[in-house]
């Protein structure tokens, strides 16, 4: 059985002045959350999970109304990490909490969230299954000065019967 897991970053802007969890959609912004609702439908997902603020529920909002489908928030994607010593350390505990909040790997499903969480998700599921992410060329940004993933991208991780057969990034237009 095919499956799609859809890591998403949200399309708000972070504002100085206000966090990503406070950061409000502009009119742009809504457009762009439409025209992935567009895309993002072809998928057919059945479930939506939102890290925590109203950009990544905003971003999910035209999808979820198209297909009739809730948007679940939950604080495991989150991007906020207790003081750990390294970078790596974050990474592993962001990615085992955002593991958790996955349903079924047999459904698909769109996840929205900040690019550390969704990167430290993408290599998760791909060392869970088993699957070789060094011979992409996509970089994996990891939240730090490394890079963040720009609004609205991501990546697809395709699946069959659960398990991750291919990555193809989410690309922006």
């Amino acid at each position: 059985m095919l499956s799609a897991l859809i890591l998403l970053r949200h399309v708000a802007e972070t504002m100085p002045s206000a966090g990503p969890a406070e950061a409000r959609l502009s009119e742009a912004q809504f457009r762009r959350a439409r025209a992935l609702a567009d895309f993002l439908q072809l998928y057919n997902p059945t479930e939506l999970l939102a890290g925590p603020g109203t950009g990544c529920t905003d971003t999910l909002a035209p999808l979820a109304g198209r297909l009739d489908l809730r948007i679940t928030v939950t604080d495991d994607l989150a991007p906020a990490a207790p003081k750990l010593p390294s970078a790596a350390h974050t990474a592993v505990w962001t990615a085992a909490r955002a593991l958790r909040t996955l349903p079924d790997a047999r459904r698909t499903t769109i996840v929205c969230a900040e690019s550390a969480v969704l990167a430290a998700l993408l290599v998760a599921v791909a060392a869970r299954d088993g699957h070789d992410l060094s011979r992409y060329e996509q970089p994996i940004p990891l939240g730090d000065d490394t890079g963040v993933l720009p609004a609205g991208a991501g990546w697809v991780l395709h699946r069959d019967d659960g398990l991750l057969v291919d990555v193809k990034p989410l690309a922006v237009r």
